[in-house]
C-alpha cells in the first residue's frame, strides 16, 4: 500500500513540475520581454534591452510600446537606420499615429544618415500637419543654409502633393499667420506669415476647386521673383 501511494505521490509531484514548467513558457509573452527589456534599461544595459524589445516584437509585432521603447534606444545608440524602421513604422500607422508622432526623432535620422532631402519634405509635412510650426519652419531655414542646393524645398511649388493632402488645414495656417502678422514687424516675423499664408491661400484655392469647379484656382507652381516667400539670406534665425 506504501508502494501505491509514494507512486502516486511521485506521479502528483511530476504533474505539478510539468504544469509548473508549461506556466513558466507562458508568462513569457511580450509584455514579460518588455518588462524584462525595461529592467536592463534601468541597469544600463541598452543592448540587452534592446535584444529583449525585439524578443516581445517577434512574440507580438503589433506591440507598439516595445517597438517605441526599442525606436528610441537604436536612436540613442546611433543605430539611425534601425531606429529609423520604427520611428517610420509609426508613420505610417496611421490614424493611430501618423507623420507628428516622434517626427523630431525620425527627422533627426534622416539628417544623421544624409537623406536630407527626405528630412525636408518631412519637416514641410509636421507644419502642415500641426497647422504651424515655427520652430520647424526654423529648423528648415537652418537646414537649407547648410545645405544650400536644397533651397527650393521651402517652396510651396516643392510640395503640391502635400499641400492638397491637407487643405483641410487651410483656416489653421491662416490663423497661425496671422500670428506674425500682428507681432512687430521685424524681417523675421514678415516671413513667417509670408510663409505660412502662401499656404494657406493655394489650400482655400484647391477647396475653392471642389467646391465649384469652374472657379480658377489663383495659385502659381512658383513664386515670382517679387513674391519670394523666405530669404535664408536674410532672415533672423532665432524666432523670439
Amino acid at each position: 500500500m506504501k508502494k501505491v501511494l509514494f507512486f502516486i505521490f511521485c506521479l502528483v509531484c511530476i504533474g505539478v513540475l510539468c504544469v509548473s514548467s508549461v506556466s513558466a513558457e507562458q508568462i513569457k509573452d511580450e509584455q514579460y520581454y518588455l518588462n524584462l527589456g525595461k529592467d536592463y534599461e534601468w541597469k544600463n544595459n541598452r543592448l540587452g534591452a534592446i535584444d529583449l524589445y525585439t524578443k516581445a516584437l517577434e512574440v507580438n509585432p503589433d506591440f507598439d510600446e516595445a517597438r517605441s521603447q526599442r525606436a528610441r534606444l537604436l536612436y540613442f545608440e546611433g543605430l539611425y537606420d534601425k531606429a529609423l524602421e520604427d520611428f517610420t513604422y509609426f508613420y505610417n500607422k496611421l490614424p493611430q499615429y501618423g507623420p507628428g508622432v516622434y517626427y523630431e526623432y525620425r527627422i533627426d535620422c534622416k539628417k544623421k544618415l544624409g537623406m536630407t532631402e527626405a528630412a525636408l519634405d518631412d519637416m514641410y509635412e509636421v507644419i502642415l500637419v500641426y497647422g504651424g510650426q515655427a520652430k520647424v519652419l526654423q529648423d528648415m531655414i537652418e537646414l537649407v543654409q547648410e545645405n544650400p542646393e536644397y533651397n527650393y524645398k521651402l517652396s510651396p511649388a516643392a510640395h503640391m502633393d502635400l499641400i492638397a493632402k491637407y487643405k483641410t488645414q487651410a483656416k489653421v495656417l491662416k490663423d497661425y499667420a496671422q500670428i506674425y502678422l500682428d507681432k512687430d514687424s521685424s524681417l523675421c516675423n514678415k516671413d513667417y506669415y509670408k510663409f505660412f499664408i502662401s499656404i494657406s491661400n493655394l489650400m482655400y484655392d484647391m477647396l475653392a476647386q471642389e467646391n465649384d469647379p469652374n472657379i480658377k484656382p489663383v495659385m502659381r507652381t512658383a513664386p515670382g521673383e517679387a513674391e519670394q516667400v523666405i530669404n535664408v539670406e536674410k532672415i533672423n534665425p532665432v524666432l523670439q
